[in-house]
């Protein structure tokens, strides 16, 4: 595993509110020095919870000051009402009293269970031992602490040297299902030390988004507390502009940190087996392409026939077949792991039943559709669908 780099600017840790998890870290908190840029995307979801409610209003009316960022596991504070607004509100008080900072210096973020009513007095007696025990190094610590269904971390740290000086990037993200991208659609926090002006971090923000996690889906569905943060601190004295020549290595790598994330997500989602990568190639444009990808990935007859190392060519047909701005299939032309499927809307003439299903046993299964309509293309990363996806949402409250 490559070795984590500490963001100058930046401290966290974790504890324990023993509430869900028991005696597991499930609160973090994050410091960030006076001065630092910060990007934040949020759910499109009409149900939003409390927490990026009240995340929404204070990234607009807090100062240039030091900021903190409060993350609790196990339990989404959403569909609470005006109650779970005022428990979002109420951890943000009492730790921002407790730090010698405004209220809204303090961005509150949750994920875990929706509509139960979030334990504050026991968040803000972990959030406060947390806030004692901050250190630059406790990047495992904290990506650790965020997991719900999620079986291992996801933390990525990238590095881009300039001389005898460098820029850092380090992120980490949660999730493992309700995945689906409407910005992005988990929690996922990255940081670097880069001196980025806000117009130029929100626009890198937006598109390393739509290169990684606008490119993912595990189930089809988005969360009330989606929330997408970038952090630009600006303690490497290095200058990141749209004009400088520095600009085009560091949103190669920070593409790279956020697109390495999402894999993370896919391979890492709740009971899969597959990571599944869908191309579509030759659409008259983007939207189709990007229509046709998503139709596939969310199809569960698609995903289940992938986790049944079953290569059922009329499934994937007819996902392509349904997709918005498709009304005829004999151009079409379908490839699994290289194996040809379908040309022209038919059985392919090489087809071998034997090369296919040998194809479909691989543990990371690619999905190239063609249309031969135009150039554009589009790629979506998806997971198949077990029966354990289907056990862990059943019993998730229990």
């Amino acid at each position: 595993m490559a070795a984590i780099q500490n963001i100058e600017g930046v401290e966290l840790s974790s504890s324990s509110s023993n509430s869900r998890y028991g005696k597991r870290d499930d609160s973090v908190v994050i410091k960030l020095q006076s001065k630092a840029n910060i990007s934040c995307k949020f759910t499109s979801n009409a149900f939003q919870a409390a927490p990026v409610i009240i995340a929404k209003k204070h990234i607009l009316n807090g100062g240039n000051k030091e900021k903190i960022f409060l993350i609790n596991a196990g339990n989404a504070n959403a569909g609470n009402g005006k109650s779970g607004e005022l428990d979002a509100l109420k951890c943000c008080k009492e730790v921002s009293e407790f730090a010698g900072l405004n209220t809204e210096d303090i961005l509150p973020f949750s994920t875990g269970v929706i509509g139960e009513p979030l334990s504050t007095e026991e968040h803000i007696a972990a959030f406060k031992k947390a806030y004692s025990s901050l250190k630059p190094t406790n990047w495992r610590k904290a990506a650790k602490a965020v997991l719900t269904t999620d079986t291992k971390i996801k933390l990525v740290s990238k590095t881009l040297v300039k001389g005898k000086k460098s820029i850092n990037i380090t992120g980490f993200a949660k999730g493992s299902g309700m995945i689906r991208p409407d910005f992005a659609t988990l929690l996922s926090f990255v940081f670097t030390d880069a001196d980025i002006n806000q117009s130029l971090l929100d626009r890198l923000h937006n598109e390393a988004l739509s290169e990684s996690f606008e490119r993912i889906t595990v189930d089809g569905d988005t969360s009330p507390n989606d929330s997408s943060v970038l952090v630009a601190t600006g303690k490497s004295g290095i200058k990141v502009r749209s004009k400088a020549k520095e600009i085009k290595n560091f949103k190669k790598e920070l593409v790279q940190l956020f697109q390495s994330l999402a894999q993370d997500i896919i391979r890492d989602a709740e009971g899969a087996k597959k990571e599944i990568e869908i191309r579509v190639e030759k659409a008259r444009n983007n939207t189709v392409a990007r229509d046709v990808a998503f139709t596939i990935a969310h199809s569960p007859l698609v995903k289940t026939a992938m986790y049944g190392n079953d290569a059922n060519w009329g499934r994937i047909l007819a996902a392509v077949g349904r997709a918005d701005g498709i009304s005829d299939i004999s151009k079409v032309s379908i490839k699994l792991n290289g194996t040809p499927l379908v040309t022209r809307g038919s059985r392919d003439p090489r087809h071998s039943e034997s090369k296919a299903s040998k194809s479909v046993k691989s543990k990371k299964v690619v999905i190239k559709v063609i249309l031969n309509e135009g150039k554009d293309s589009f790629s979506v990363l998806t997971s198949d669908l077990t029966e354990d996806y289907v056990l862990i949402n059943s019993d998730y409250r229990s």
